[in-house]
């Protein structure tokens, strides 16, 4: 007995955003530590930012929605390649 196509493909397109959306959340959580790491010498940041700790994370910031757009566009990418196959 065959599966319902239909199924087959939902579960297999839910599967591949439980994992995009699973990474996605790897990749936010990585780099928000290392933007900390990398802005706050120390584990508290001041009550007030400096003009340089709020450059650094304003920078680090857009790198990492970069970094994150970049990551969805070859993952769409690679999903639209499967369906050529």
């Amino acid at each position: 007995m065959e599966g319902d196509p239909q199924l087959t493909r939902f579960l297999q397109q839910l599967q591949s955003e439980t994992q995009r959306q699973k990474f996605t959340e790897q990749v936010v959580h990585t780099l928000t530590g290392r933007c900390w790491d990398v802005c706050f010498a120390d584990y508290r940041p001041p009550s007030k930012m400096d003009g340089k700790t709020q450059t650094c994370v304003q920078n680090c910031v857009n790198r990492m929605i970069d970094a994150s757009n970049f990551m969805v566009e070859h993952l769409q990418k690679m999903e639209a390649g499967k369906g050529m196959i």
